[in-house]
């Protein structure tokens, strides 16, 4: 299977975005959501999970993002198989030039994103070489971004369909049958780098 290292810092943007910029005055919700991310003209849909700081997101694979373990997995469901990448918050941070809190954002207003009052921000990010002003909704309740959109426009993601508790632990497992793939040597600081 080839792995995009542009492609997977898109997928774990939201991921990065999620974790990073929690407000810290509520405790994070637990929750569930149908994500819509588009990228260029492409959509994709899938569904997210989120249980405190874990997280999991399904689509043409599953990523289990594993902060307490310093590890995310990524399973390919039609090969019974799943990769393991070391990782950090920080080293997602620093790849993607995150702000490392709010204080770095410029709030913009408040509005109402899919039922949920949010904070609005602007911010700027770097992937893929480029500086990017990115606009985020922060809900408030969730603690967590619900929807991200670039200023060009080209990049958007958001949580649709939030439904809060009823996720359960063991989203956040390898399921059993699962073999693991070797990662090639250096590929996950290739991908944080990117």
């Amino acid at each position: 299977m080839k792995w995009s290292g542009g492609r997977l810092i898109r997928v774990f943007a939201a991921v990065a975005l999620a974790w990073l910029l929690g407000t810290g005055v509520v405790p994070a919700a637990d929750f569930s959501a149908e994500v819509i991310t588009k990228s260029d003209s492409q959509e994709t849909r899938g569904k997210v999970f989120f249980q405190g700081d874990k997280m999991r997101q399904e689509g043409e694979t599953i990523n289990i993002a594993r902060p307490d373990r310093r590890v995310m997995w990524m399973l390919v469901p039609s090969m019974k198989m799943v990769m393991e990448v070391p990782f950090s918050l920080s080293d997602l941070g620093q790849a993607m030039a995150l702000p490392k809190d709010q204080s770095q954002m410029k709030l913009l207003g408040a509005e109402k994103v899919n039922g949920y009052e949010t904070e609005k921000f602007e911010t700027t990010m770097k992937a893929n070489g480029r500086t990017v002003k990115m606009f985020l909704w922060v809900a408030k309740k969730l603690d967590k971004p619900i929807k991200m959109v670039s200023e060009d426009g080209k990049f958007s993601m958001e949580y649709r369909e939030i439904k809060e508790g009823g996720v359960s632990a063991d989203l956040f497992e390898i399921p059993a049958g699962y073999q693991k793939m070797t990662m090639p040597q250096g590929l996950s600081q290739g991908l944080m780098r990117k």
